[in-house]
């Protein structure tokens, strides 16, 4: 568990987000009292309509290629 004053926070934020999200506890601190406690969250599962939207909006290829040369092509033209 680490404890952070408000003060050094702004400064540090996306450094305690990545430890918060990696499991750490990370307590946020003002006059030494705690005031925020960041966890992660725990993962929410994908809803019907979210998965419906995602297959209606789904691209696919015109005809099948290959992505090697594909990308080699966009290297090599500077993209």
């Amino acid at each position: 568990m680490a404890y952070h004053r408000m003060e050094d926070v702004l400064d540090r934020l996306p450094e305690l987000l990545a430890k918060a999200s990696a499991g750490e506890e990370v307590i946020i601190t003002r006059l030494d009292e705690d005031l925020i406690q960041l966890v992660p969250a725990e993962p929410r599962p994908v809803t019907k309509e979210e998965l419906e939207r995602l297959r209606a909006n789904r691209v696919t290829p015109r005809k099948p290629f290959d992505s090697t040369t594909l990308i080699r092509q966009m290297r090599d033209e500077g993209l």
